[in-house]
């Protein structure tokens, strides 16, 4: 999701079943699917896409050879190399990109993939149910009103028309 990390996305989803708001097995089983559908994706189109222009745009930027050591070492890691890229926060994405870009074999992929997924959501998802009670009613105490927030909203949506009216007036009085 755009509006949010994947990994406070995961421990919210802990939270929530520590509190008794969602099905554990729905949530664990919706995130799990997600995210390995997501990622067998990534890597099906970085492979269509990239891996045809991936020794062009090396070759172009002068950096073949250094492309080539990657891409070798990346093979010879094979799915250890994505298992440790999926549970490490930052590489999750990079990892998928790069093992289509090289065009890393499916079954080694998904080798690695379907294990380092379920570690990382089960990292995170338990770390929102051990502190579950106790970060949700942190989050309810700080969370701002519905009444709050749409007043928010008006305010800065004025202000921003506001602000764009006042320019286009300054520079439509200004002489040219």
């Amino acid at each position: 999701m755009p509006m949010a990390p994947g990994d406070l996305l995961l421990v919210l989803a802990g939270v929530s079943i520590a509190t008794g708001r969602v099905n554990p097995l729905a949530v664990v089983t919706a995130v799990y699917v997600s995210a390995l559908l997501g990622a067998i994706g990534g890597r099906e189109l970085c492979e269509r896409v990239g891996s045809a222009a991936l020794p062009r745009i090396a070759r172009l930027l002068h950096a073949g050879h250094r492309v080539d050591d990657l891409t070798a070492k990346l093979r010879r890691g094979g799915s250890a190399t994505v298992f440790l890229g999926r549970i490490t926060p930052g590489l999750r994405v990079y990892t998928t990109q790069l093992s289509g870009l090289v065009a890393m074999p499916r079954r080694t992929f998904l080798i690695g993939l379907a294990p380092g997924i379920a570690v990382y959501d089960a990292v995170f998802i338990s770390m929102g149910a051990w502190l579950g009670p106790t970060a949700w009613a942190t989050i309810e105490h700080y969370a701002p009103k519905p009444g709050q927030l749409i007043v928010l909203v008006v305010v800065i949506a004025g202000s921003a028309i506001a602000g764009r009216a006042l320019v286009n007036r300054a520079r439509g009085s200004s002489p040219a």
